[in-house]
């Protein structure tokens, strides 16, 4: 588990220093530049459908995984928009409080 969380930890670190690079360069307009990408039907497109739909799985584990209240949707909605700047702190969270039990971890409040 420990390996687990080094590189959450190094994931996140990389992920928020790369949207500051990009977004200094390129602006904020990340939707425009992920459709343009999209309506290309290029390799570029073809790995932004693809992330696209591991975010949407994501969204539905995380979801399930703490029981589909208000809370739920509001990290699954995260977990769409800012995929990995939120998603790996989340991931990282949740491996200390399922006190590192990878039935916890995964299951949630189903557990």
């Amino acid at each position: 588990m420990n390996a687990i969380r080094v590189l959450l930890v190094i994931s996140t670190i990389a992920i928020y220093s790369l949207t500051v690079i990009a977004s200094l360069a390129q602006g904020l307009n990340w939707p425009g530049v992920a459709i343009a990408d999209l309506m290309a039907l290029g390799w570029r497109g073809q790995f932004d459908f693809d992330f696209i739909v591991h975010l949407l799985l994501l969204a539905t584990w995380v979801v399930w995984r703490e029981g589909a209240n208000s809370r739920a949707y509001l990290f699954g909605f995260l977990s769409i928009i800012m995929g990995g700047m939120f998603s790996f702190p989340y991931i990282l969270y949740a491996t200390y409080k399922a006190r590192a039990q990878p039935r916890e971890l995964l299951l949630g409040v189903n557990a």
